[in-house]
């Protein structure tokens, strides 16, 4: 056998083996390749949403500016906005905003509620009787108004002394530390957490203000809130005094008058889809006499 003949055979085979070697990289480059390119797009998803989140927070955060704008016109906060809870429409750009404001007094003081006013608002969301006193006496043995305004009970110092309660003794500085009141369920909390404040000090709620889940809360039936809520709208657009408010079962609890500070919720969507709520608590007064403007909350979900 020729030379030439053997170095051929060995050569087929190598030639083979080294096709095999080729075909394996360049698979393995295929999927190194198509790895990176998931990883880019998932990569650049990210990316996306993060900026659509932004720009959706932003234009919240506009929506709480705007908000403030018009609370701070005089006429435009009785006539054409008044700070009540009606949702308002704003359409900034390529985003939808929807606007709640409600002033303070149009919600329950945790600080200053008197127990009546409290056991109705319990009442309307639910609890029954046996857990509404309870939560009640709870409630006021928070905070040092409600020790003050159990001053001469001597059954609730009693409870209190046993070691029934451990409350804070001090006055609520946020919506949220309603959760740790004994006594109060998460879905109790959920229901009422946007009918209170913790940063105003008024007895009662102003109808005026109360939004209309508040005042059925508090024992007017649909048709009575549906009729008050009309009647009130009418008023304010034609620079009239609000109307009296259907009686209740309960006494002492609307009364009137009006605080700088404001419960502002505002929910932000892009043409995307992406949403961002925005539930914020300022007080205005710094602004009408030109001076930097206070949050007292804020809070941030989707």
């Amino acid at each position: 056998m020729s030379p030439m003949v053997s170095s051929r055979r060995l050569f087929i085979p190598q030639r083979g083996m080294i096709l095999v070697i080729v075909l394996w990289i360049v698979t393995l480059l295929a999927v190194m390749a198509g790895s990176f390119a998931y990883s880019m797009r998932t990569e650049i998803r990210l990316a996306l949403g993060a900026v659509e989140r932004a720009r959706a927070r932003a234009l919240a955060e506009a929506g709480v500016a705007y908000a403030m704008a018009w609370q701070l016109d005089h006429d435009a906060s009785r006539k054409t906005w008044p700070p009540n809870g009606d949702p308002r429409e704003w359409v900034f750009g390529d985003g939808r905003v929807r606007i709640e404001v409600i002033n303070a007094n149009g919600l329950v003081s945790l600080n200053t509620a008197s127990p009546d006013l409290l056991k109705a608002l319990f009442s309307g969301v639910g609890v029954d009787a046996a857990d509404r006193d309870a939560l009640v006496e709870a409630v006021l043995n928070w905070s040092e108004s409600g020790q003050q305004q159990m001053l001469g009970r001597p059954d609730r110092a009693a409870g209190q002394l046993s070691g029934r309660f451990q409350p804070r003794k001090a006055r609520f500085e946020s919506i949220e530390e309603l959760q740790q009141v004994e006594g109060m369920t998460k879905a109790i909390y959920e229901r009422i957490a946007d009918e209170v404040t913790a940063f105003s000090s008024h007895l009662g709620v102003n109808p005026e203000f109360a939004p209309a889940g508040l005042l059925r809360d508090l024992g007017l039936d649909e048709r009575a809130v549906a009729d008050y809520v009309a009647s009130r709208a009418k008023a304010a657009a034609d620079g009239s005094r609000p109307p009296p408010v259907p009686r209740t079962s309960g006494e002492g609890i609307f009364f009137g008058g009006r605080t700088p500070i404001y419960h502002i919720t505002v929910a932000a969507e892009l043409e995307s889809g992406t949403v961002v709520k925005v539930k914020a608590v300022t007080d205005l007064q710094a602004g009408i006499i030109a001076q930097d403007l206070r949050v007292f909350a804020w809070r941030e979900g989707r």
